[in-house]
């Protein structure tokens, strides 16, 4: 499958509040490979906020979005999901 991880994509690119650990990247794209019998796969992507003093919009959610579909021009999408993140965690 061909997977595609939007952080905080209710943002313009430049504005987004959310990145990747690795790359310092707002989105990840990557190829999920699926075996008939295989264990499952586990992917862990580490993200990080930006700092308080480079971000304007402090009080909204946070949008995730993780696509899923066939690789090669297949039937299209296979699953398609939004998370919105309601917990707000304030530093001290």
């Amino acid at each position: 499958l061909d997977a595609e991880l939007q952080l905080d994509r209710l943002k313009p690119k430049l504005s987004r509040r959310v990145l990747l650990l690795q790359g310092h990247q707002s989105s990840w794209h990557g190829a999920l490979a699926l075996v008939p019998g295989a264990p499952p796969l586990c992917h862990n992507l580490t993200a990080y906020l930006r700092d308080e003093a480079d971000v304007k919009d402090k009080l909204s959610a946070v949008a995730l979005s993780l696509s899923l579909a066939l690789p090669g021009g297949g039937p299209g999408l296979v699953l398609y999901g939004d998370t919105l993140v309601h917990t707000q965690v304030r530093g001290t």
